[in-house]
């Protein structure tokens, strides 16, 4: 039996992308998942034979706070002498193949889900750029969650092709189909709790309200079609750079906040907006499409994997906000190519991104690096 250790900064991580891989994997091995806990705070869904250490991570740069960090997950390596570690996100990446590279773990895993200095440029890009390849390096091999970031990153040189790969056709961990379903009642229950007619056409965004993510022009694109055929608009997130005064100014937007129901509302909508400058892979647009929801969103890595344009929505230029205006007229425009899109949507994902497939992925994986 194997010790292997996840690392993250954040829990929730575990809880929303990695339990599938957690549960199958403790049927064999010893598995350990070290992230950052506040006081009495559990992993939601976690089983009872995880061992589950708290190490602060922090997500921002805190130059002090990390060394403390490096040193005490460097301690918990030596201690624990795992047979492997697999880090997600950058910042917990970045320390855990420091420290286990130090601590001589033999087999160092981290999964790439996007890179922050995609869109930045200067001393910036250089900098955060080589923080990555100091964890691709690092790493004994990487896993990465799109074909199009992989091509990327082995574009910019942080990666070899034989030193990577992306699991099945990409993801995380692909979308729970059983839980993900369109539903008919909750659609109806949603709509009049909101005062919406199954008439109105309903574009909804699902993340966090930031400008990278797309939403100023998101916002300026919905300003051109607002009035046709009712088009409503309605944001789902937390606000994080104070959007909500822009949402405000604009008729037929509605801005819920953050909702823990958010795969209810895939439901409720007509079609998914993504506009986001950068994403690894856009998990948010393969969960809708499972509930029969496409997408309107960026054609940039990691989102051109997620959707199949004219399939199971469209793609456009990113940053554009008049092929943004276009493509929202023609979902209003031609109902009949939306509800082919939202037949395609479900049957894609079964076929491609179901969880069951991802998790038999990761399970062979593991045993062609060696853990039986």
């Amino acid at each position: 039996m194997s010790k292997i250790a996840f690392i993250t900064a954040a829990p929730e991580t575990i809880s929303a992308f990695l339990l599938a891989y957690i549960k199958e994997l403790s049927l064999h091995h010893d598995i350990h998942i070290i992230t950052s806990l506040n006081d009495n705070q559990t992993i939601r869904g976690l089983p009872s034979n995880i061992t589950v250490h708290h190490v602060n991570i922090h997500r921002d740069p805190k130059v002090l706070s990390d060394l403390q960090s490096l040193f005490t997950l460097y301690s918990l390596f030596k201690k624990e002498k795992y047979e492997l570690v697999h880090s997600f996100t950058p910042k917990a990446g970045l320390l855990t193949q420091i420290s286990a590279f130090f601590a001589r773990i033999p087999k160092r895993l981290h999964t790439f889900t996007g890179q922050v200095w995609a869109t930045k440029q200067g001393l910036s890009r250089t900098l955060l750029k080589s923080l990555d390849k100091i964890t691709a390096k690092l790493a004994t091999f990487c896993l990465i969650d799109s074909p199009s970031q992989k091509a990327f990153l082995i574009k910019e040189k942080l990666l070899r092709e034989d030193n990577c790969k992306v699991l099945a056709s990409g993801s995380i961990s692909g979308v729970n189909i059983e839980k993900y379903v369109f539903s008919q009642t909750i659609r109806e229950r949603l709509r009049t709790e909101h005062n919406i007619s199954d008439d109105d056409f309903v574009f909804m965004f699902v993340g966090r309200m930031k400008k990278e993510k797309g939403v100023p022009e998101l916002l300026q694109a919905f300003k051109c079609i607002n009035t046709k055929k009712s088009a409503k608009l309605f944001i789902l997130g937390s606000d994080e750079e104070n959007l909500t005064e822009s949402v405000n100014n604009i008729a037929n937007i509605h801005y819920l906040g953050f909702k823990s129901n958010a795969e209810e509302y895939y439901s409720f909508a007509d079609v998914l907006c993504l506009p986001s400058h950068r994403e690894g892979f856009g998990n948010v647009i393969i969960e809708a499409a499972s509930c029969q929801l496409p997408a309107l969103a960026s054609n940039i890595y990691g989102l051109s994997d997620a959707v199949e344009n004219g399939g199971t929505g469209i793609l456009h230029e990113v940053m554009n906000e008049q092929e943004i205006t276009s493509a929202m007229e023609t979902f209003i425009a031609e109902p009949e190519k939306l509800i082919a899109m939202r037949k395609r949507c479900r049957a894609r994902i079964e076929e491609t991104f179901d969880e069951r497939i991802l998790v038999k992925e990761f399970m062979r994986f593991y045993k062609e690096i060696g853990l039986q």
